[in-house]
C-alpha cells in the first residue's frame, strides 16, 4: 500500500469513527431549527452536503444516497417547523445514525436501509413524480423545464453528465429527460451505465432530445427520440405523460 492509499484509508478510518458524533451534531441543529430558530436552515442543508460528499469521497454510496434525498427534501421548501415536518427529518438523521454499524462492517447488506429511505422519500415527498432533466444550454433546460411543469412534477436539473450519473445511482427518479450531447459524458453512456448497474434508476424510462440520428442499441431501452421542431412541446408533454402513467 503507497502513502497515498494509506493517506486515504486514514481519512477514511476518521471518517467512520466521526460518524456517529457527527450524526449527533446534525440532530441537534434539526431539533434546534424546530424549537424555531429558522437561520439554522442553511447549517443544516451544509452539514448534509459535506456528509453527502465524504460518503462517495469514501464510497458509502447509501451515505450519499441518504443525504442525495435529505438535501432534496431540504430543498423542495418541504422542511418546515410543523411536527410532522420535522418527523420526517428527524427520520432522515435516523437512517443516517442507522449507518454507522454498517460502517464498521463491510459487506454487510444495507437492503434494509435502502428499502427504508425509499418509504421515507414517498412518504416525505408525496403526490408528485420526480423527473431529472439533463441538459447544458440554459435556455433549453428553461424550455424544458416549463413544458414539464405543466405535468404537476417535481424537475431536478443538471447540466453535467457525470454529475447526473451520480445523482441517477444515488437518487431515485420516475423520468430522465436528457439531451444526446453533454460537456463531459453524453447521455447515450450514461443510460449505458445505468442499465449495467443494481441501483434503483437501473430501468428508469429515458427520453432523449436530439436530433442526431445515429443508431442507439436496442438494450438501452430508451423510449423516445425527440427531436428540436415544431412539434417538440406537444411531443414531450405526450411521452413524458405516458412515461409516468402508473408511477
Amino acid at each position: 500500500m503507497n502513502e497515498f492509499d494509506n493517506l486515504l484509508k486514514q481519512l477514511r478510518d476518521e471518517f467512520v469513527s466521526e460518524f456517529p458524533e457527527r450524526c449527533d451534531t446534525l440532530e441537534e441543529s434539526v431539533l434546534s431549527f424546530g424549537d424555531g430558530h429558522v437561520d439554522k436552515f442553511d447549517e443544516i442543508y451544509r452539514f448534509v452536503h459535506s456528509l453527502k460528499g465524504a460518503g462517495s469521497q469514501f464510497g458509502f454510496s447509501l451515505v450519499t444516497s441518504i443525504c442525495h434525498q435529505f438535501e432534496s427534501f431540504l430543498s423542495s421548501g418541504s422542511f418546515t417547523t410543523e411536527q410532522l415536518s420535522m418527523s420526517y427529518a428527524l427520520s432522515y438523521v435516523d437512517l443516517l445514525k442507522k449507518m454507522s454499524d454498517f460502517l464498521v462492517q463491510d459487506g454487510t447488506s444495507t437492503h434494509s436501509l435502502e428499502h427504508e429511505l425509499d418509504e421515507l422519500r414517498k412518504s416525505s415527498m408525496p403526490g408528485r413524480a420526480t423527473i431529472l432533466l439533463i441538459e447544458s444550454s440554459a435556455s433549453r433546460r428553461k424550455l424544458c423545464q416549463g413544458i414539464l411543469a405543466s405535468l404537476g412534477v417535481r424537475i431536478v436539473m443538471q447540466d453535467r453528465g457525470m454529475l447526473a450519473l451520480e445523482q441517477l445511482l444515488h437518487q431515485p427518479f420516475d423520468l430522465v429527460v436528457a439531451a444526446r450531447e453533454l460537456p463531459d459524458l453524453n447521455t447515450v453512456a450514461i443510460v449505458a451505465a445505468l442499465r449495467e448497474s443494481h441501483c434503483r434508476n437501473q430501468h428508469v424510462p429515458v427520453i432523449l432530445v436530439s436530433s442526431n440520428a445515429t443508431p442507439i442499441p436496442d438494450y438501452l431501452t430508451i423510449i423516445a427520440v425527440l427531436a428540436r421542431d415544431e412539434h417538440f412541446i406537444p411531443n414531450l408533454t405526450k411521452m413524458a405523460s405516458q412515461a409516468l402513467k402508473g408511477k
